[in-house]
């Protein structure tokens, strides 16, 4: 294989591993592009480039498609961006990212989303239901405990670099 085929290689199973997490497929060709050739990219650019790697791709690699998957990409601490509208955006990777530790910091938040929602709903039912004030501490209490082990591992992940 050359080297073109193994880069794209490396983008596709990023991009896979993306869609295999719902998301879309281009938030890792984008993350890998941003590894492979570290620099600041504009999203024209790196819509530009995506379109030279994969010209028959199942999905778009139009600058919108581009500035979604980046928007989810800035979320997730994956990406940051500099400039402003009047001069444009620039984009590259935050140097700790990595698929694994991004993925793992979204399950934290949507873990943090589910345990306020509980929270709240426990809050509600003081007395009425004992039932479901057991349900909701159990449900809190073990979304806590993961959130904390997700944690660990991350500190564990971060400690390897």
């Amino acid at each position: 294989m050359t080297s073109i085929d193994l880069r794209k290689k490396f983008l596709t199973i990023i991009g896979d591993t993306y869609e295999t997490y719902g998301y879309p497929e281009y938030c890792g060709w984008i993350e890998g592009l941003l590894l492979l050739e570290p620099r600041e990219w504009s999203q024209r650019s790196i819509s530009e480039r995506l379109g030279e790697l994969f010209p028959a791709s199942k999905y778009p690699t139009s600058i919108s498609s581009v500035n979604r998957a980046l928007k989810i990409l800035e979320s997730y601490g994956v990406v940051e961006k500099a400039g402003s509208r009047k001069e444009g955006f620039r984009y590259r990777t935050i140097a700790s990212s990595n698929l694994v530790s991004s993925m793992l910091y979204q399950l934290i938040a949507v873990n943090q989303d589910f345990i306020s929602k509980m929270e709240i709903l426990k809050k509600k039912n003081q007395k009425f239901d004992t039932e479901l004030r057991r349900a909701t501490s159990y449900q809190i209490s073990i979304a806590k405990t993961w959130n904390k082990a997700l944690e660990l591992l991350i500190e564990s992940i971060r400690g390897e670099k």
